[in-house]
């Protein structure tokens, strides 16, 4: 009689231990799940870039008065309308940009300088998540590549452009990966070449690094390995997000798109041995990379017309 007792104690002790277990690994895998889509709850991106843009000391009035954008908006394939600003040099050329985390498109607007003082037309956006786009979920790429090819379609069919360019920056160069290795080379939506600076190697990479505050040893202990695949599985089950759809590494290898790979060489955000490492998996017979001696994604701050030189000879290597 004891023993049925105490066996019975010992199997509702078991049981509520399990249940706090699944409880508690299910609120944590929210936790981290809903910390990486909506990173920037709160977060004013527009505020960041305007800040960051001071800190480079980049002339963003004067900038603006002398390019006179005009507000423009798509639609993806999932209804998401995209808004953006297009620069109109009556090119018949277009460079599509693309930025990255915590900021919007006006982070961009060093790039955009450059493109348009070599007469190309420009199209800056704003990221899921970021600025004025009204999709609040930030996914590394997996749904952000929708709205690259609604604008690069948008560029075609109503700005005429004969050449299209996506141009992305660290989280934004992720995305631009991503959507380079799911679309098929020639429709209205492929662009003619894209160029990665410093683009983030994977989401559950970057993930990794912040629950470990970047600490390398860290990333593979078993409190960030049961963190990550607890947020990975509630991601699959209630957002129907597969984060290995944001694993750049991989997802490249069916990138068909000439590709342009910016390696920042004193970046501390994406290592230049893991952006070398994107390089060598894109699957493109068309590939280039540059090594630039600056920090992450600050080539084109530090040495305009250098950085801009290594984009001018891999666009005329690929004909455009």
């Amino acid at each position: 009689m004891k023993r049925n007792i105490i066996g019975r104690v010992v199997k509702i002790i078991l049981g509520v231990v399990a249940v706090l277990i699944v409880t508690g690994t299910v609120g944590m895998a929210k936790l981290v799940t809903d910390g990486v889509f909506y990173q920037n709850k709160n977060n004013d991106t527009q505020g960041n870039s305007v800040k960051q843009l001071a800190k480079y000391g980049f002339d963003l009035d004067g900038f603006i008065a002398g390019t006179q954008g005009k507000e423009i908006s798509v639609t993806a394939e999932d209804g998401n309308v995209v808004p953006g600003t297009f620069f109109d040099m009556y090119s018949d050329k277009c460079v599509v940009l693309v930025h990255g985390a915590g900021g919007d498109r006006v982070s961009t607007y060093p790039l955009a300088q450059q493109y348009i003082e070599r007469g190309y037309n420009v199209v800056a956006f704003d990221d899921r998540g970021h600025g004025l786009n009204p999709d609040d979920k930030v996914t590394f790429g997996i749904h952000e590549l929708r709205d690259i090819k609604a604008l690069v379609r948008y560029a075609r069919e109503e700005l005429g452009s004969s050449e299209v360019i996506v141009h992305g920056q660290s989280m934004g160069a992720q995305a631009t990966a991503i959507y380079a290795s799911n679309v098929t080379p020639g429709t209205v939506e492929a662009a003619d070449a894209v160029i990665c600076d410093s683009p983030v190697p994977g989401m559950e990479y970057m993930i990794r690094s912040v629950i470990a505050d970047d600490d390398p040893e860290e990333m593979e202990s078993f409190v960030t390995s049961y963190l990550t695949e607890a947020g990975k599985l509630y991601s699959k089950i209630f957002y129907r997000i597969n984060w290995n759809d944001g694993d750049t590494i991989k997802v490249v290898e069916n990138d068909q798109l000439p590709t342009l790979i910016f390696v920042s060489q004193k970046d501390t955000v994406c290592l230049p041995e893991k952006v070398e490492e994107v390089y060598e998996n894109v699957g493109s017979s068309e590939k280039s990379i540059a090594y630039v001696n600056s920090a992450h994604i600050e080539g084109v701050i530090d040495d305009p017309d250098g950085y801009m030189e290594y984009v001018e000879t891999f666009l005329a290597g690929a004909g455009l």
